[in-house]
């Protein structure tokens, strides 16, 4: 099998790499300095000079309070690459992996969300990759979508969020004492690790189309995974759960968005509890 990956730089592409190499797969991985998602001609030759079975797209425009200052940039790169993609792998008949998010739903239903649930984004950013799962969709029937959230790895986590949650606890623990982390919040977490692997389980099963949820199995509330930090690092730092009622500046936060795995399930794929992917994260990290 051979593999195009778009965005090998972020925390879900490292993770596929790594695990592509570890498995003696090819892979042909790209940077945004190597391979703009954005210059449709350019990803055009680099996809018909590799002639891959699979193109994964992990890149993304992906901080949420960015996307409403820049709407047309969150378009561009979650939707409007991703119809240009749509169109040359349905025409080279190659099968297109492609990451959403959450935040393609409200969080009003109060359960977690299956794949068959309808979405109603509340912000920019999940207008963007709604309308980047309808395109790849709509214009390459053998499209995989993935949605996911939270996701945690590497060492230096996600370069456009220059961390992340995890990372992000850590960090503040070497400068402070105590910690407000909002409580209002309900989500699924996931190791970039974990995510790969049940991706790469899809593909090697031949799933069927369609959009699949991955996250690790369980959730909480992310002063809860501050806390689960703390206890499972023992770092000397006492988290204060505060309700900010979903109110973060100008944007839109949905309240509960777990992400309920149904569709991979059915296919044998299912990720281990995020308590337990976290816990082999700090052990990568070294801080257990």
């Amino acid at each position: 099998m051979k593999v195009f990956l778009i965005g090998k730089n972020g925390q879900i592409g490292r993770a596929i790499v790594s695990l592509l190499k570890a498995r003696k797969q090819q892979v042909f991985a790209f940077s945004k300095d190597e391979l703009d998602i954005t210059r449709d001609g350019d990803v055009r030759n680099s996809i018909e000079k590799y002639s891959p079975d699979v193109v994964i797209n992990a890149s993304g425009y992906h901080v949420v309070a960015d996307c409403e200052k820049h709407p047309d940039m969150a378009f561009e790169v979650n939707t409007s690459a991703v119809l240009n993609l749509a169109r040359i792998c349905a025409e080279k008949k190659i099968r297109l992996v492609n990451f959403s998010t959450d935040r393609v739903f409200d969080g009003t239903k109060k359960e977690p969300y299956t794949e068959e649930d309808r979405p109603n984004p509340l912000q920019i950013y999940g207008i963007a990759k709604l309308a980047g799962e309808l395109v790849a969709h709509n214009y390459n029937i053998e499209s995989i979508t993935i949605r996911t959230c939270g996701v945690f790895g590497g060492k230096t986590g996600s370069s456009m969020k220059k961390g992340n949650f995890v990372l992000y606890i850590l960090d503040q623990a070497k400068k402070t004492d105590e910690l407000e982390i909002s409580s209002e919040q309900t989500a699924s977490f996931v190791n970039a690790e974990d995510l790969a692997e049940g991706l790469l389980k899809l593909i090697e099963l031949k799933a069927p189309s369609g959009i699949y949820h991955l996250v690790n199995e369980g959730y909480g509330t992310w002063s809860e995974f501050a806390q689960e930090i703390v206890s499972q690092s023992k770092i000397n730092l006492k988290i204060i759960p505060v309700d900010r009622l979903g109110v973060y500046g100008d944007t839109r936060i949905p309240l509960f968005v777990p992400l309920l795995n149904t569709k991979a399930k059915k296919l044998g794929v299912m990720l281990p509890s995020w308590q337990d992917g976290l816990k082999r994260y700090l052990k990568f990290l070294k801080y257990i």
